[in-house]
């Protein structure tokens, strides 16, 4: 009896890692993030040891950014309509036959920076279309309790690999040289192929649907995903939420060579201002099971944004770079509180026939803000200087407050729907989730 408690006990503890499906999957993410990260950087160093121009860097860098934009709506309706394993693996071999091919142009010397932002832009087509798919197959993979404990925990996986893979980049740029770095990411492809081998023997291609509180009067699955935004706002509201929370992490990334000179110190120093900021999400994640397992996810995305505020305010009024350090650092622990929650809102809520069309919205809100979070942050400063343009992202926070509101107030209505004229109408009670979530 006393085992049979410690044991449930260390499970308890150990969250959606207990469930060998989910642990995989993470694996999976994790190590293909780590080769991610790691290409990005090598392939701005290469390009700027090829050209000497920044602008030419910045070229690269939109050419990555561009397909969020023209590709992720089709990688929802692929996901919705094809196996979303089966997605992810013919997009992440296709990505690991681009990455190789970038790696034997680079060994053999031919490689030229044309090539570089060639690739860049087809390897983000891959991740643009394969994205919808893998966020959507997550709610198969843990009881729905645990969703958001789920996603937040997989959101430590993004960081802790955007954290490692500049650094192991760095590493491997000065012993191996670049080509090496290309190589690495190459064979980063092969972990979430086998992890969708492994996850095609044990859960299904697509996942049960929503709570009924959330489903669509019309359950076809053909059901155009702005139709059901449109008649779902809190879906919208919740979108709203993750713009609010995701740009002003681009805006610092923008701002940080120049946050770096307005201190005084050396434009190298935007390297620690960004690191901050992701170990600042980084430690997040650790406190946002406790504070997750307290049963108020709307006051911890609510307690997330303000500690956004405070960070920007910071940043602003901050004289040296320790404070600048430590005040952007709170940026990313508050991403790092509020995302997770709003995501899992979706993902729970949204029904499996839509779900990967309505993710490709959320990665829209969250990636695809950045070239605009980057020109806006980047304009400003321009006329008012680095400092002051740090507010802008501080002009989200209001909104992100509001629409969350608002989203957590429409889910914790009874919901009335009426099958057919001489149907009886069923009011339906909330789920306990969105219970939670309204507190």
């Amino acid at each position: 009896m006393i085992e049979a408690r410690s044991r449930r006990g260390i499970l308890a503890r150990l969250g959606p890692f207990r469930h060998a499906t989910f642990s995989i999957y993470w694996t999976g993410g994790f190590l293909s993030n780590i080769g991610t990260w790691l290409q990005a950087v090598a392939a701005s160093v290469f390009v700027y040891q090829l050209t000497g121009s920044t602008l030419a860097v910045g070229i690269l860098n939109f050419a990555s950014f561009l397909p969020v934009f023209l590709f992720s709506i089709i990688g929802g309706v692929i996901s919705d309509r094809y196996d979303r394993r089966l997605v992810v693996i013919v997009t992440h071999v296709t990505s690991g036959v681009l990455a190789t091919v970038l790696a034997v142009l680079a060994f053999s010397g031919v490689a030229t920076e044309i090539h570089v932002v060639v690739i860049a832009f087809a390897l983000n087509t891959s991740y643009a279309v394969a994205k919808p798919a893998l966020v959507s197959i997550l709610p198969s993979l843990v009881p729905r309790e645990e969703l958001t404990e789920a996603v937040g925990v997989n959101t430590l996986q993004f960081v802790t690999g955007q954290m490692i893979g500049p650094v192991l980049s760095a590493i491997v740029i000065a012993t191996a040289g670049v080509p090496w770095a290309f190589a690495i990411n190459a064979l980063s492809y092969l972990a979430p192929v086998l992890s969708m081998v492994y996850l095609s023997r044990h859960v299904p291609g697509h996942g049960e649907p929503a709570s009924a509180a959330a489903q669509p009067i019309d359950s076809d699955p053909t059901i155009s995903a702005v139709r059901y935004v449109g008649e779902h706002r809190w879906v919208l509201a919740l979108l709203l939420g993750i713009v609010a929370c995701s740009a002003p992490l681009e805006v610092l990334r923008t701002l940080s060579p120049a946050l770096a000179g307005a201190l005084h110190q050396p434009e190298s120093a935007a390297g620690l201002i960004v690191a901050a900021q992701s170990a600042g999400s980084a430690l997040a994640l650790l406190a946002f099971i406790p504070l997750r397992r307290s049963g108020r996810s709307n006051d911890v995305a609510r307690l997330g944004l303000g500690i956004q505020a405070v960070g920007m305010i910071g940043a602003f009024l901050a004289g040296d770079l320790r404070v600048a350090a430590v005040s952007v650092g709170m940026v990313g622990f508050g991403f790092s509180l509020c995302f997770p929650v709003l995501t899992s809102g979706l993902q729970a809520e949204v029904p499996d026939a839509v779900r990967g069309r309505v993710m490709s919205f959320h990665q829209m809100a969250h990636l695809g803000n950045r070239p605009f979070a980057a020109l806006a942050g980047g304009a400003v400063a321009a006329l008012v200087g680095a400092q002051p343009a740090v507010l802008i992202g501080l002009a989200l926070t209001p909104l992100g407050l509001l629409a969350t509101r608002q989203a957590w107030s429409a889910l914790s209505r009874p919901v009335t729907i009426v099958v057919e004229s001489t149907t009886p109408t069923v009011e339906l009670a909330p789920d306990p989730a969105t219970v939670d979530r309204a507190g």
